[in-house]
């Protein structure tokens, strides 16, 4: 894609090896350069010292030590002028950096990948950032956005099968506390708490609806 007369380089970071190959493909057919596809974050930074993009294109979950975020963060130090796209199948990013709310690229643009309907709206995204247009800080939504960081790490471990004692001694409280915080948690979200189905299993599937990858 060429923006006054100059054409948008593009690094894209995705572990999914079929999607890494259809995104280059696609962005070079829509007339964008892409520069390097990664699969992983340590392939990705090391690009840095060598390659020039104008967007990076990249997962939140690559599968390994690195995460999208901190890919982004590294890469937007080193080019403050770097814009960010984040494709992610996460509506609510802690579930991928840890269960606390993540400083996220300044000039980015969220994505989720089962709300795409066609390759328009990545391309729409990639010339808003490259343009300086995007996103300074993130606008939670989603369910699972009206949670504190400190429920949302509960419901992760419940969903993940831990007990509340097991909670509990992960956390560093009581048993008591991760009782009413799992009743905090079922009011955010709409549970009700006499269900006929035991309220842990709602929880859970609920959480592992939103994050799954």
């Amino acid at each position: 894609m060429i923006i006054n007369d100059v054409i948008i380089k593009v690094g894209i970071v995705e572990d999914n090896g079929l999607l890494r190959y259809a995104l280059e493909s696609s962005l070079n057919a829509d007339g964008f350069e892409v520069v390097f596809a990664a699969s992983d974050g340590a392939e990705a930074l090391s690009q840095l010292s060598h390659a020039e993009v104008d967007v990076l294109v990249v997962d939140l979950n690559l599968g390994r030590q690195l995460n999208g975020v901190d890919v982004s963060l590294a890469w937007q130090k080193h080019n403050p002028e770097l814009g960010v796209v984040y494709l992610t199948s996460y509506e609510d990013p802690r579930a991928v950096v840890g269960g606390k709310w993540p400083q996220l690229a300044k000039n980015y643009v969220y994505l989720l990948k089962d709300k795409l309907s066609n390759g328009k709206e990545l391309e729409a995204a990639i010339n808003r950032v490259a343009a300086q247009e995007g996103h300074i800080e993130h606008k939670k939504s989603g369910p699972l956005s009206a949670l504190t960081d400190s429920q949302f790490q509960v419901l992760s471990l419940l969903a993940s099968g831990a007990s509340n004692k097991e909670i509990a001694k992960h956390r560093g409280i009581t048993e008591a506390s991760v009782a009413i915080a799992v009743n905090r948690i079922s009011k955010a979200l709409g549970i009700p708490s006499h269900l006929d189905r035991n309220q842990r299993v709602h929880l859970a599937r609920v959480f592992l609806n939103r994050t799954s990858d």
